[in-house]
Protein backbone atom coordinates (compact mmCIF):
# COMPACT_ATOMS: atom_id res chain seq x y z
CA UNK A 1 0.00 0.00 0.00
CA UNK A 2 3.04 2.43 0.57
CA UNK A 3 3.59 2.51 -3.15
CA UNK A 4 0.06 3.06 -4.36
CA UNK A 5 -0.29 6.06 -1.47
CA UNK A 6 3.12 7.65 -3.16
CA UNK A 7 1.08 7.83 -6.25
CA UNK A 8 -1.85 9.56 -4.81
CA UNK A 9 0.40 12.49 -3.02
CA UNK A 10 0.92 13.63 -6.66
CA UNK A 11 3.16 16.35 -7.16
CA UNK A 12 3.01 17.30 -3.98
CA UNK A 13 3.85 15.02 -2.16
CA UNK A 14 7.23 14.58 -4.28
CA UNK A 15 8.20 17.96 -3.43
CA UNK A 16 7.83 16.55 -0.01
CA UNK A 17 9.87 13.85 -0.71
CA UNK A 18 12.06 16.03 -2.41
CA UNK A 19 12.81 18.33 0.95
CA UNK A 20 12.63 15.31 3.29
CA UNK A 21 15.76 13.20 0.65
CA UNK A 22 17.97 16.84 0.76
CA UNK A 23 17.16 17.14 4.32
CA UNK A 24 18.71 14.24 5.17
CA UNK A 25 21.82 15.13 2.70
CA UNK A 26 22.59 17.42 4.90
CA UNK A 27 23.05 15.54 7.21
CA UNK A 28 25.11 13.23 5.51
CA UNK A 29 28.67 13.38 5.71
CA UNK A 30 30.51 14.17 2.07
CA UNK A 31 32.51 10.87 0.53
CA UNK A 32 35.40 13.18 -1.68
CA UNK A 33 35.93 9.75 -3.45
CA UNK A 34 31.94 9.51 -5.10
CA UNK A 35 28.88 11.61 -5.58
CA UNK A 36 26.37 11.83 -2.76
CA UNK A 37 22.97 10.86 -4.24
CA UNK A 38 19.74 9.15 -3.01
CA UNK A 39 17.06 7.54 -4.51
CA UNK A 40 13.21 9.29 -4.02
CA UNK A 41 10.59 6.85 -5.07
CA UNK A 42 8.18 8.51 -7.72
CA UNK A 43 4.82 7.53 -8.95
CA UNK A 44 4.97 4.42 -10.90
CA UNK A 45 2.23 1.53 -11.55
CA UNK A 46 2.66 -1.34 -9.05
CA UNK A 47 1.29 -4.87 -10.49
CA UNK A 48 -2.08 -5.86 -9.32
CA UNK A 49 -0.45 -8.99 -7.77
CA UNK A 50 1.38 -7.01 -5.63
CA UNK A 51 -1.70 -5.90 -3.60
CA UNK A 52 -4.06 -7.66 -1.38
CA UNK A 53 -6.99 -8.00 -3.46
CA UNK A 54 -8.90 -11.99 -3.34
CA UNK A 55 -8.35 -13.69 -6.78
CA UNK A 56 -5.58 -11.99 -8.25
CA UNK A 57 -4.06 -15.33 -8.62
CA UNK A 58 -6.51 -17.39 -10.34
CA UNK A 59 -6.04 -18.53 -13.74
CA UNK A 60 -7.95 -17.84 -16.55
CA UNK A 61 -8.68 -18.60 -20.22
CA UNK A 62 -10.16 -16.39 -22.37
CA UNK A 63 -10.58 -16.38 -26.69
CA UNK A 64 -12.97 -14.04 -28.13
CA UNK A 65 -13.40 -12.85 -31.71
CA UNK A 66 -16.30 -10.84 -30.94
CA UNK A 67 -15.38 -7.57 -29.69
CA UNK A 68 -16.81 -6.92 -25.98
CA UNK A 69 -17.92 -4.07 -24.03
CA UNK A 70 -15.06 -2.58 -21.80
CA UNK A 71 -16.91 -2.27 -18.67
CA UNK A 72 -18.67 -5.73 -19.38
CA UNK A 73 -15.46 -7.03 -20.08
CA UNK A 74 -14.02 -5.64 -17.03
CA UNK A 75 -16.94 -7.21 -14.58
CA UNK A 76 -16.42 -10.14 -16.04
CA UNK A 77 -12.37 -10.78 -14.57
CA UNK A 78 -13.39 -9.26 -11.74
CA UNK A 79 -16.16 -11.72 -11.29
CA UNK A 80 -13.71 -15.06 -12.03
CA UNK A 81 -11.08 -13.25 -9.21
CA UNK A 82 -14.13 -13.18 -7.08
CA UNK A 83 -13.64 -9.24 -6.72
CA UNK A 84 -16.79 -7.88 -5.03
CA UNK A 85 -15.36 -4.28 -3.91
CA UNK A 86 -14.31 -1.89 -7.37
CA UNK A 87 -15.39 0.93 -8.51
CA UNK A 88 -15.72 2.07 -12.38
CA UNK A 89 -15.36 5.41 -13.11
CA UNK A 90 -17.87 7.18 -15.40
CA UNK A 91 -15.25 8.30 -18.23
CA UNK A 92 -14.66 3.97 -18.75
CA UNK A 93 -16.03 3.09 -21.49
CA UNK A 94 -15.65 1.69 -25.65
CA UNK A 95 -14.97 -1.69 -26.60
CA UNK A 96 -12.28 -4.80 -27.27
CA UNK A 97 -10.12 -5.90 -29.83
CA UNK A 98 -10.10 -9.55 -30.30
CA UNK A 99 -8.81 -11.72 -27.28
CA UNK A 100 -7.08 -14.52 -26.84
CA UNK A 101 -5.90 -15.76 -23.04
CA UNK A 102 -4.17 -18.96 -22.13
CA UNK A 103 -3.78 -20.18 -18.50
CA UNK A 104 -2.79 -16.05 -17.44
CA UNK A 105 -3.67 -14.67 -14.33
CA UNK A 106 -6.45 -12.54 -13.64
CA UNK A 107 -4.45 -9.59 -12.65
CA UNK A 108 -2.12 -10.19 -15.29
CA UNK A 109 -5.61 -9.92 -17.77
CA UNK A 110 -6.94 -7.28 -16.18
CA UNK A 111 -3.68 -5.01 -15.98
CA UNK A 112 -3.62 -5.79 -20.07
CA UNK A 113 -7.08 -4.88 -20.79
CA UNK A 114 -6.62 -1.43 -18.46
CA UNK A 115 -3.51 -0.57 -20.69
CA UNK A 116 -4.47 -1.17 -24.23
CA UNK A 117 -7.40 1.33 -23.28
CA UNK A 118 -5.30 3.77 -21.62
CA UNK A 119 -7.34 3.10 -18.20
CA UNK A 120 -5.53 3.74 -14.72
CA UNK A 121 -6.20 2.22 -11.28
CA UNK A 122 -5.56 2.90 -7.94
CA UNK A 123 -6.15 0.45 -4.78
CA UNK A 124 -7.42 1.98 -1.54
CA UNK A 125 -8.47 -0.05 1.54
CA UNK A 126 -9.11 -3.11 -0.42
CA UNK A 127 -11.12 -1.12 -2.94
CA UNK A 128 -10.22 -1.35 -6.74
CA UNK A 129 -10.85 2.09 -8.67
CA UNK A 130 -10.51 1.70 -12.14
CA UNK A 131 -10.23 5.12 -14.22
CA UNK A 132 -9.06 6.69 -17.20
CA UNK A 133 -5.64 7.69 -17.89
CA UNK A 134 -6.96 11.50 -18.38
CA UNK A 135 -9.13 11.70 -14.89
CA UNK A 136 -5.67 10.15 -13.12
CA UNK A 137 -3.74 13.30 -14.43
CA UNK A 138 -6.52 15.71 -13.05
CA UNK A 139 -5.94 14.32 -9.68
CA UNK A 140 -2.17 13.80 -9.35
CA UNK A 141 -0.59 15.92 -11.71
CA UNK A 142 0.75 13.13 -13.80
CA UNK A 143 0.25 10.16 -15.99
CA UNK A 144 -0.44 6.96 -14.66
CA UNK A 145 2.20 5.57 -17.04
CA UNK A 146 4.87 7.72 -16.34
CA UNK A 147 7.49 5.73 -15.82
CA UNK A 148 9.77 8.05 -13.67
CA UNK A 149 12.17 7.85 -10.76
CA UNK A 150 13.70 10.78 -8.92
CA UNK A 151 17.50 11.11 -7.25
CA UNK A 152 19.23 14.02 -5.09
CA UNK A 153 22.90 14.39 -5.71
CA UNK A 154 24.85 16.69 -3.56
CA UNK A 155 28.49 18.67 -5.84
CA UNK A 156 30.96 18.84 -3.76
CA UNK A 157 33.04 21.34 -6.26
CA UNK A 158 31.06 22.39 -9.52
CA UNK A 159 28.50 25.26 -9.46
CA UNK A 160 25.04 23.33 -9.74
CA UNK A 161 23.60 25.88 -11.85
CA UNK A 162 26.34 25.25 -15.01
CA UNK A 163 25.85 21.96 -14.23
CA UNK A 164 21.90 21.62 -14.84
CA UNK A 165 22.42 23.71 -18.05
CA UNK A 166 24.88 20.91 -19.24
CA UNK A 167 21.88 18.40 -18.19
CA UNK A 168 18.93 19.90 -19.84
CA UNK A 169 19.94 18.74 -23.00
CA UNK A 170 20.09 14.94 -22.27
CA UNK A 171 16.88 14.56 -20.00
CA UNK A 172 14.08 13.56 -21.79
CA UNK A 173 10.41 15.06 -22.36
CA UNK A 174 9.60 14.03 -19.16
CA UNK A 175 12.09 14.54 -17.04
CA UNK A 176 12.79 17.16 -14.51
CA UNK A 177 15.96 19.02 -13.38
CA UNK A 178 16.47 21.39 -10.62
CA UNK A 179 19.33 22.99 -8.93
CA UNK A 180 19.77 24.50 -6.04
CA UNK A 181 23.17 26.91 -5.73
CA UNK A 182 22.97 27.62 -2.01
CA UNK A 183 23.04 23.79 -1.04
CA UNK A 184 25.01 22.67 -4.02
CA UNK A 185 22.18 20.24 -4.95
CA UNK A 186 20.97 19.04 -7.87
CA UNK A 187 17.60 17.52 -8.36
CA UNK A 188 17.02 15.21 -11.18
CA UNK A 189 13.48 13.73 -12.49
CA UNK A 190 13.89 11.30 -15.09
CA UNK A 191 13.84 7.33 -16.19
CA UNK A 192 16.15 5.34 -14.73
CA UNK A 193 18.18 4.95 -18.16
CA UNK A 194 18.25 9.15 -18.14
CA UNK A 195 19.34 9.74 -14.75
CA UNK A 196 22.25 7.01 -15.59
CA UNK A 197 23.56 8.72 -18.23
CA UNK A 198 23.36 12.28 -16.04
CA UNK A 199 25.26 10.79 -13.41
CA UNK A 200 27.95 10.07 -15.82
CA UNK A 201 28.38 13.53 -16.89
CA UNK A 202 28.55 15.18 -13.28
CA UNK A 203 31.16 12.85 -11.98
CA UNK A 204 33.28 14.26 -14.91
CA UNK A 205 31.75 18.16 -14.08
CA UNK A 206 32.54 17.86 -10.23
CA UNK A 207 35.95 17.82 -10.30
CA UNK A 208 38.19 19.94 -7.10
CA UNK A 209 39.71 22.30 -9.81
CA UNK A 210 36.20 23.60 -9.94
CA UNK A 211 35.06 26.16 -7.54
CA UNK A 212 31.23 26.65 -6.39
CA UNK A 213 30.98 30.27 -5.37
CA UNK A 214 28.55 30.38 -2.28
CA UNK A 215 26.63 33.24 -1.55
CA UNK A 216 27.49 34.38 1.79
CA UNK A 217 28.61 37.44 3.42
CA UNK A 218 31.37 38.97 6.20
CA UNK A 219 29.96 41.12 8.95
CA UNK A 220 32.52 42.67 11.59
CA UNK A 221 31.11 43.13 15.25
CA UNK A 222 33.11 44.70 17.46
CA UNK A 223 31.60 44.28 21.69
CA UNK A 224 31.70 46.68 23.87
CA UNK A 225 31.01 44.44 26.77
CA UNK A 226 30.64 40.78 26.22
CA UNK A 227 33.38 38.29 26.78
CA UNK A 228 35.59 37.85 23.18
CA UNK A 229 35.95 33.91 23.46
CA UNK A 230 32.32 33.49 24.61
CA UNK A 231 31.05 34.89 22.00
CA UNK A 232 33.32 33.16 19.36
CA UNK A 233 31.79 29.94 21.19
CA UNK A 234 28.33 30.48 20.91
CA UNK A 235 28.45 32.26 17.44
CA UNK A 236 30.52 29.06 16.20
CA UNK A 237 27.88 27.06 16.87
CA UNK A 238 24.70 28.55 14.61
CA UNK A 239 27.36 28.31 11.41
CA UNK A 240 26.20 26.97 8.72
CA UNK A 241 28.65 23.83 8.11
CA UNK A 242 31.09 23.78 5.23
CA UNK A 243 30.04 27.49 4.46
CA UNK A 244 30.74 30.04 8.29
CA UNK A 245 33.38 30.77 9.61
CA UNK A 246 34.52 33.27 12.38
CA UNK A 247 37.49 34.99 13.30
CA UNK A 248 38.67 37.06 16.53
CA UNK A 249 40.59 39.53 17.63
CA UNK A 250 41.55 40.15 21.56
CA UNK A 251 43.02 43.12 20.97
CA UNK A 252 40.60 45.32 19.59
CA UNK A 253 37.53 42.77 20.97
CA UNK A 254 36.54 42.68 17.35
CA UNK A 255 34.81 39.62 15.47
CA UNK A 256 34.87 38.93 11.77
CA UNK A 257 32.09 36.10 10.90
CA UNK A 258 31.03 34.98 7.12
CA UNK A 259 27.91 33.13 6.72
CA UNK A 260 24.74 32.62 4.76
CA UNK A 261 22.89 36.12 4.63
CA UNK A 262 19.74 34.46 6.21
CA UNK A 263 22.34 32.81 8.88
CA UNK A 264 23.79 36.38 9.31
CA UNK A 265 20.53 37.70 11.06
CA UNK A 266 20.54 34.92 13.82
CA UNK A 267 24.17 35.70 14.23
CA UNK A 268 23.56 39.26 15.00
CA UNK A 269 20.52 38.43 17.01
CA UNK A 270 22.80 36.83 19.17
CA UNK A 271 25.31 39.23 19.32
CA UNK A 272 23.34 41.78 20.28
CA UNK A 273 21.80 39.62 23.07
CA UNK A 274 25.00 39.04 24.67
CA UNK A 275 26.84 42.10 23.88
CA UNK A 276 24.46 44.31 26.35
CA UNK A 277 25.81 46.74 29.16
CA UNK A 278 25.80 44.96 32.26
CA UNK A 279 24.45 46.16 35.01
CA UNK A 280 26.58 47.55 38.44
CA UNK A 281 25.54 47.43 41.96
CA UNK A 282 27.32 49.16 44.48
CA UNK A 283 28.01 48.11 48.39
CA UNK A 284 28.17 50.28 51.12
CA UNK A 285 29.00 48.12 54.26
CA UNK A 286 29.04 48.91 58.03
CA UNK A 287 31.10 46.50 59.98
CA UNK A 288 30.06 47.66 63.77
CA UNK A 289 31.51 46.25 67.10
CA UNK A 290 29.22 46.35 70.13
CA UNK A 291 30.14 45.34 73.48
CA UNK A 292 26.98 43.52 75.30
CA UNK A 293 25.86 44.86 78.37
CA UNK A 294 24.08 41.80 80.52
CA UNK A 295 20.45 42.35 79.60
CA UNK A 296 21.53 41.21 75.79
CA UNK A 297 24.47 39.05 77.19
CA UNK A 298 23.49 36.60 74.28
CA UNK A 299 23.35 38.43 71.27
CA UNK A 300 21.17 41.46 70.26
CA UNK A 301 17.17 40.70 69.80
CA UNK A 302 16.56 42.96 66.84
CA UNK A 303 12.71 43.03 67.29
CA UNK A 304 13.04 44.38 71.05
CA UNK A 305 15.84 47.03 69.42
CA UNK A 306 13.63 48.58 66.93
CA UNK A 307 9.84 48.32 69.10
CA UNK A 308 10.32 52.20 69.71
CA UNK A 309 12.20 53.20 66.19
CA UNK A 310 9.62 54.73 63.46
CA UNK A 311 7.88 51.78 61.84
CA UNK A 312 9.48 52.53 58.42
CA UNK A 313 12.60 50.88 60.19
CA UNK A 314 11.03 47.24 60.97
CA UNK A 315 12.80 44.20 60.80
CA UNK A 316 12.23 41.78 58.91
CA UNK A 317 13.57 38.03 59.43
CA UNK A 318 15.39 36.92 56.15
CA UNK A 319 16.92 33.12 55.39
CA UNK A 320 19.00 31.23 58.12
CA UNK A 321 22.25 29.63 56.76
CA UNK A 322 22.20 26.13 56.25
CA UNK A 323 24.23 23.75 58.30
CA UNK A 324 25.69 23.34 61.69
CA UNK A 325 25.99 26.15 64.31
CA UNK A 326 29.78 27.84 64.23
CA UNK A 327 31.73 27.35 67.31
CA UNK A 328 30.57 30.52 68.56
CA UNK A 329 26.87 31.12 67.74
CA UNK A 330 24.58 30.59 64.60
CA UNK A 331 24.34 33.80 62.40
CA UNK A 332 21.19 35.53 61.57
CA UNK A 333 19.86 37.36 58.95
CA UNK A 334 17.40 40.60 58.68
CA UNK A 335 16.32 42.47 56.40
CA UNK A 336 15.58 46.44 57.32
CA UNK A 337 13.92 49.07 55.24
CA UNK A 338 13.99 52.53 55.84
CA UNK A 339 15.65 54.29 52.70
CA UNK A 340 19.08 53.45 53.88
CA UNK A 341 19.23 55.75 56.55
CA UNK A 342 21.10 53.90 59.57
CA UNK A 343 21.44 56.61 61.71
CA UNK A 344 18.39 55.85 63.28
CA UNK A 345 19.59 51.92 63.86
CA UNK A 346 23.07 52.77 64.90
CA UNK A 347 21.71 55.15 67.69
CA UNK A 348 19.47 52.49 69.29
CA UNK A 349 22.50 50.34 69.19
CA UNK A 350 23.79 52.41 72.02
CA UNK A 351 21.51 51.42 74.24
CA UNK A 352 22.22 47.51 73.74
CA UNK A 353 25.74 48.90 75.35
CA UNK A 354 29.13 50.43 73.43
CA UNK A 355 28.81 50.53 70.30
CA UNK A 356 31.42 51.57 67.57
CA UNK A 357 31.97 51.39 63.71
CA UNK A 358 35.00 49.34 63.28
CA UNK A 359 35.04 50.12 58.94
CA UNK A 360 32.85 51.43 56.68
CA UNK A 361 34.22 49.80 53.25
CA UNK A 362 32.13 50.42 50.15
CA UNK A 363 32.65 48.84 46.32
CA UNK A 364 30.91 48.89 42.83
CA UNK A 365 30.89 45.28 41.57
CA UNK A 366 29.88 44.35 38.04
CA UNK A 367 26.09 41.91 38.28
CA UNK A 368 26.99 37.98 39.06
CA UNK A 369 30.42 39.09 40.02
CA UNK A 370 31.75 38.51 43.78
CA UNK A 371 33.18 41.69 46.11
CA UNK A 372 35.54 40.56 48.77
CA UNK A 373 35.41 42.76 51.83
CA UNK A 374 38.25 42.67 54.35
CA UNK A 375 38.64 44.57 57.72
CA UNK A 376 41.40 42.06 58.91
CA UNK A 377 44.49 42.35 61.25
CA UNK A 378 47.90 40.79 60.94
CA UNK A 379 48.98 39.17 64.52
CA UNK A 380 52.13 38.38 65.32
CA UNK A 381 53.65 35.52 67.21
CA UNK A 382 56.60 34.09 67.21
CA UNK A 383 58.17 30.84 66.10
CA UNK A 384 62.02 29.80 67.94
CA UNK A 385 64.13 27.97 66.34
CA UNK A 386 66.39 25.48 68.32
CA UNK A 387 69.70 24.21 67.92
CA UNK A 388 69.57 19.85 67.50
CA UNK A 389 70.09 18.37 70.76
CA UNK A 390 69.86 21.39 73.13
CA UNK A 391 67.64 23.86 74.18
CA UNK A 392 69.55 26.41 72.95
CA UNK A 393 67.39 28.90 71.12
CA UNK A 394 69.43 30.35 67.42
CA UNK A 395 66.75 32.05 66.27
CA UNK A 396 62.96 33.91 65.98
CA UNK A 397 60.98 34.31 63.30
CA UNK A 398 57.57 36.38 63.18
CA UNK A 399 54.64 34.72 61.45
CA UNK A 400 51.65 36.14 60.85
CA UNK A 401 47.89 35.47 60.87
CA UNK A 402 45.06 37.17 59.31
CA UNK A 403 41.98 37.59 61.94
CA UNK A 404 39.20 40.12 61.70
CA UNK A 405 35.94 40.26 59.01
CA UNK A 406 35.99 38.71 55.69
CA UNK A 407 33.16 39.30 53.92
CA UNK A 408 32.79 37.74 50.07
CA UNK A 409 29.12 39.40 48.67
CA UNK A 410 27.82 37.88 44.92
CA UNK A 411 24.74 40.34 43.90
CA UNK A 412 23.08 39.20 40.89
CA UNK A 413 19.84 41.36 39.23
CA UNK A 414 16.77 39.90 38.19
CA UNK A 415 14.25 42.11 35.80
CA UNK A 416 12.26 43.46 38.73
CA UNK A 417 15.38 45.27 39.95
CA UNK A 418 15.04 42.50 42.77
CA UNK A 419 18.67 41.92 43.99
CA UNK A 420 19.87 38.66 45.19
CA UNK A 421 22.83 38.58 47.16
CA UNK A 422 24.84 35.48 47.75
CA UNK A 423 26.59 36.22 51.34
CA UNK A 424 29.54 34.41 52.72
CA UNK A 425 30.66 36.13 56.31
CA UNK A 426 33.59 34.90 58.44
CA UNK A 427 34.41 36.37 61.36
CA UNK A 428 37.82 35.40 63.22
CA UNK A 429 39.55 35.78 66.52
CA UNK A 430 41.80 34.24 68.84
CA UNK A 431 40.45 32.72 71.03
CA UNK A 432 43.45 32.17 73.52
CA UNK A 433 47.01 31.19 72.47
CA UNK A 434 49.03 27.36 72.80
CA UNK A 435 52.23 27.11 74.97
CA UNK A 436 52.23 30.21 75.99
CA UNK A 437 52.16 34.01 76.75
CA UNK A 438 50.38 35.99 74.18
CA UNK A 439 52.76 36.58 71.33
CA UNK A 440 55.04 33.90 72.36
CA UNK A 441 52.75 30.59 71.88
CA UNK A 442 50.88 29.98 68.79
CA UNK A 443 47.22 31.73 68.49
CA UNK A 444 44.28 29.68 68.25
CA UNK A 445 42.19 31.37 65.67
CA UNK A 446 38.03 31.04 66.34
CA UNK A 447 36.07 31.41 63.26
CA UNK A 448 32.38 32.26 62.88
CA UNK A 449 31.29 31.19 58.94
CA UNK A 450 28.17 30.83 56.97
CA UNK A 451 26.76 30.89 53.52
CA UNK A 452 23.10 32.03 52.06
CA UNK A 453 21.12 34.00 49.51
CA UNK A 454 18.93 36.58 50.30
CA UNK A 455 16.29 38.35 48.10
CA UNK A 456 15.77 42.42 48.73
CA UNK A 457 14.84 45.53 47.06
CA UNK A 458 16.97 47.98 45.45
CA UNK A 459 18.40 50.02 48.59
CA UNK A 460 17.45 47.72 51.05
CA UNK A 461 19.83 47.24 54.21
CA UNK A 462 20.68 43.40 54.66
CA UNK A 463 22.16 43.30 58.67
CA UNK A 464 24.07 40.04 59.60
CA UNK A 465 23.90 39.40 63.62
CA UNK A 466 24.99 36.53 65.63
CA UNK A 467 28.91 36.97 65.85
CA UNK A 468 29.66 36.83 69.15
CA UNK A 469 32.88 36.64 71.05
CA UNK A 470 33.71 36.12 74.46
CA UNK A 471 36.86 38.46 75.33
CA UNK A 472 38.87 37.61 78.25
CA UNK A 473 41.18 40.59 79.03
CA UNK A 474 43.70 41.24 82.74
CA UNK A 475 44.13 44.64 83.81
CA UNK A 476 45.63 45.99 86.29
CA UNK A 477 44.51 49.04 89.16
CA UNK A 478 47.22 50.68 91.02
CA UNK A 479 47.49 54.04 93.00
CA UNK A 480 49.19 56.90 91.39
CA UNK A 481 52.89 57.54 91.52
CA UNK A 482 53.47 54.65 94.38
CA UNK A 483 52.00 51.93 92.08
CA UNK A 484 55.00 52.60 89.99
CA UNK A 485 57.44 52.20 93.07
CA UNK A 486 60.23 49.02 92.40
CA UNK A 487 59.13 46.71 94.22
CA UNK A 488 57.00 48.32 96.69
CA UNK A 489 54.62 49.08 94.05
CA UNK A 490 53.14 45.49 94.22
CA UNK A 491 51.50 46.80 97.54
CA UNK A 492 49.72 49.45 95.45
CA UNK A 493 48.62 47.56 92.95
CA UNK A 494 46.15 44.65 91.86
CA UNK A 495 44.92 42.93 88.69
CA UNK A 496 41.88 41.94 87.55
CA UNK A 497 40.36 39.51 84.90
CA UNK A 498 37.78 41.32 82.94
CA UNK A 499 35.23 39.49 80.79
CA UNK A 500 32.80 40.77 77.87
CA UNK A 501 30.57 39.74 75.18
CA UNK A 502 31.00 41.35 71.93
CA UNK A 503 28.81 40.73 68.87
CA UNK A 504 29.97 42.07 65.35
CA UNK A 505 27.10 43.25 62.77
CA UNK A 506 27.58 43.93 59.64
CA UNK A 507 25.43 45.80 57.73
CA UNK A 508 24.76 45.83 53.40
CA UNK A 509 23.09 47.84 51.65
CA UNK A 510 23.02 47.23 48.02
CA UNK A 511 22.22 49.09 45.53
CA UNK A 512 21.76 49.08 41.81
CA UNK A 513 23.77 51.56 39.59
CA UNK A 514 24.57 52.52 35.79
CA UNK A 515 28.06 53.28 35.96
CA UNK A 516 27.50 56.64 34.70
CA UNK A 517 26.94 58.44 37.66
CA UNK A 518 29.57 58.94 41.01
CA UNK A 519 28.77 56.08 43.40
CA UNK A 520 27.22 57.84 46.69
CA UNK A 521 27.16 56.76 49.84
CA UNK A 522 24.01 56.56 51.67
CA UNK A 523 25.04 59.66 54.46
CA UNK A 524 25.79 61.65 50.75
CA UNK A 525 22.38 60.55 49.82
CA UNK A 526 20.37 62.68 52.03
CA UNK A 527 22.38 65.78 51.81
CA UNK A 528 21.41 68.81 50.16
CA UNK A 529 24.01 70.18 48.28
CA UNK A 530 24.85 74.15 49.36
CA UNK A 531 23.71 76.93 46.89
CA UNK A 532 27.19 78.03 45.75
CA UNK A 533 29.08 81.24 47.43
CA UNK A 534 30.08 84.01 45.36
CA UNK A 535 33.41 85.76 45.21
CA UNK A 536 34.28 89.44 46.04
CA UNK A 537 32.64 92.23 47.75
CA UNK A 538 29.50 92.80 44.98
CA UNK A 539 26.86 90.01 44.36
CA UNK A 540 26.61 92.18 40.85
CA UNK A 541 27.90 89.89 38.11
CA UNK A 542 31.05 91.71 36.66
CA UNK A 543 30.70 92.24 32.57
CA UNK A 544 33.91 89.76 31.20
CA UNK A 545 36.27 91.16 29.29
CA UNK A 546 36.93 90.71 25.39
CA UNK A 547 39.59 88.00 24.08
CA UNK A 548 42.11 89.72 22.31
Amino acid sequence: MMGMRVRQTGWYGLGILILAGAWAFAQTPVDPNMLVTTQVPVASPRRLADFDLPGMTNRINLTTQVPWDIVQLIEYLAQKGGLNNMVIGKGVGGVTTKLKFDDVTVAEALEIVLSVNSLAYEVHNGILTIMTDQEYKLLYGMSFYDQKTARLIELKFADPVRVAMMLEKMKSSIGTIVADPVTGTLILIDTPDKIAEMQVVIAKADLPTVSRIIPTETRTFVLQYADVERIQSEVTAMLTKEAGAVRSDQRTRTLIVTDLTHNMRRIEDLVKAFDTRPKQVFIEAKIVQTTLNDQFSLGINWNHLMAGIDPRYSVRSSVRPPGPASPVGTLTYNTIAGNGDLSVVLDALKSVGDTKILSNPHVAVLDGQEAIIEVITDQPYKELTIESGTTNITGVTYIFKKVGVTLGVTPRINDQDLISVAVKPEISSIATWYDGLPQEGTPVIRKSMAETSVMVKNGVTIIIGGMIENVKEMQTYQVPLLGAIPLLGRLFRSDAETKENREIVVFLTPRIVSGEEPHQLLQEIKKTPKPMRTTGGSSETKPMKPVR
